[in-house]
């Protein structure tokens, strides 16, 4: 079994329980899930952060200020530069899964995120809205759905089949 698919059946289940009720897709959460950590190769350390999320703004009920320092890269339009900074730590992955949503759902920011009705426009709403600063982050992530059939996962929300 490929890295991926592996991926893919460890963390669908938890994935698509932390969308329902809720108008993110399971797709774009799994595709940027696989994203940031390389297909689980790196969750920022030891930190179990599955989604880059780095250790600014208010405490959540999923994270209560745990942060780790990592060296990451960032384009501010001048092409990739590796900086230093801090990123949330979490107690378990489960954590990491619904703060993400957590953020996703509170922050006024991603209120197009929350608008968006198809994987595209939400992909494309994140990086709009800043999640990344990746130039290319809403076609890498459209390109992941596509490549591993994460649609099924829209499905799997709609009917909570697992």
């Amino acid at each position: 079994m490929s890295k991926e698919k592996k991926f893919i059946d460890q963390y669908s289940e938890a994935i698509v329980l932390s969308t329902l009720g809720t108008p993110l897709l399971p797709s774009v959460k799994m595709a940027q899930a696989a994203l940031e950590t390389g297909w689980g190769r790196s969750t920022v350390g030891e930190a179990k952060n599955l989604f880059g999320i780095k250790a600014s703004g208010s405490f959540s009920p999923y994270w209560k200020g745990n942060a780790i320092t990592a060296s990451t890269k960032e384009n501010y339009g001048d092409g990739n530069i590796s900086i230093v900074d801090k990123f949330r730590a979490y107690s378990s992955i489960q954590d990491s899964i619904k703060d993400h949503s957590h953020l996703l759902l509170t922050l006024s920011r991603y209120a197009r995120v929350r608008d968006a009705q198809t994987p595209e426009e939400q992909a494309k709403a994140l990086q709009s809205c800043g999640y990344a600063t990746d130039p290319g982050y809403a076609n890498k992530l459209i390109n992941i759905i596509k490549q591993y059939n994460l649609e099924t996962l829209d499905e799997k929300k709609s009917y909570e089949i697992f």
